[in-house]
């Protein structure tokens, strides 16, 4: 039976930039936005525009009463944070947002935000915000422990958790070196009873991604890059994307459950993301391509 305490739904499945138009209404054409639910938890993974329709619908669900949200990030590429300008929630005196994610050259997540909504590039700058934000620098040395009925996330070194508690979440970081510049973070979520991993922006590597597999064994679910087909990759080698093909040989590796592919490129269509869709089935079977607006309960 499913369990109704984790699920995880897709909110942005694009790449690079948003595709809206009549050939991408199937898949959907906002960029990474994945939302999942645990124990009463809200985390998000990433703020591409898929986060703006999100955030409308938690504005809903909250119907002005306090609220509490996690924001992840596995790195601060534009299009993994563009849609958090847009993010209703962080206009809300009554929200609190917590945002975790990466230090780059030694900027903190919050310096870095606060120069890309600098008045040179946002209408609207940090301090602006009414929601109260707290800002986190994540690393695989740090683990977020997510308890029932306390609405903030513990913020513990990952060398302290000897087990996942009762009642309770955690989320760790693996450092992925092959994205380009700052590299990226492939996420996980477990209780004691379901996983999920998130590996956007990461690219194969010649015997497959062992360090990655190894992080994502016998997940319930695994979120993979699948940016190109086998072709378009000879000419984007080193652009820290992988293939469907990839993906699948990783899902395999690891026994996950289920595969989505995710970080679609912004030139596939509806019928070429079917067409890798069924590609990649020949080699994982339990592989779906990621839809925007896709729910599925752990």
């Amino acid at each position: 039976m499913a369990n109704q305490d984790f699920f995880v739904k897709l909110w942005g499945v694009r790449g690079s930039y948003p595709t809206p138009g009549r050939d991408t209404l199937r898949f959907g054409g906002n960029t990474a936005c994945v939302e999942v639910g645990v124990l009463d938890h809200r985390i998000i993974l990433d703020a591409g525009t898929g986060i703006v329709n999100l955030g409308l619908e938690l504005m809903k669900s909250a119907a002005g009463k306090a609220s509490t949200t996690n924001i992840v990030f596995s790195h601060t590429h534009h299009d993994h944070i563009q849609g958090f300008l847009y993010f209703a929630p962080a206009y809300c005196p009554t929200c609190t947002i917590n945002l975790f994610g990466p230090r780059v050259f030694s900027n903190d997540l919050e310096h870095i935000f606060a120069i890309n909504m600098g008045p040179q590039f946002s209408p609207i700058e940090l301090d602006e915000f009414k929601a109260e934000l707290h800002f986190n620098d994540l690393s695989e040395r740090n683990a977020l422990v997510f308890h029932r009925d306390q609405p903030n996330p513990e913020h513990i070194k990952s060398n302290s958790l000897a087990s996942i508690p009762a009642n309770a979440a955690v989320l760790t970081a693996m450092q992925n070196y092959a994205h380009p510049k700052i590299g990226t973070f492939v996420l996980k979520i477990s209780t004691r009873e379901q996983t999920v991993v998130y590996a956007t922006d990461t690219e194969g590597y010649v015997g497959h991604d062992q360090r990655l597999i190894a992080f994502a064994k016998n997940a319930d679910l695994l979120i993979h890059d699948a940016q190109y087909d086998c072709d378009e990759y000879r000419k984007t080698q080193g652009y820290g994307h992988s293939t469907y093909e990839m993906a699948a040989n990783v899902a395999q590796a690891a026994n996950v459950k289920k595969l989505v592919l995710f970080h679609h490129d912004p030139y596939h269509n509806d019928d070429k993301l079917a067409e890798m869709e069924s590609k990649a089935r020949e080699i994982f079977p339990e592989t779906v391509m990621g839809i925007e607006g896709t729910r599925f309960e752990l």
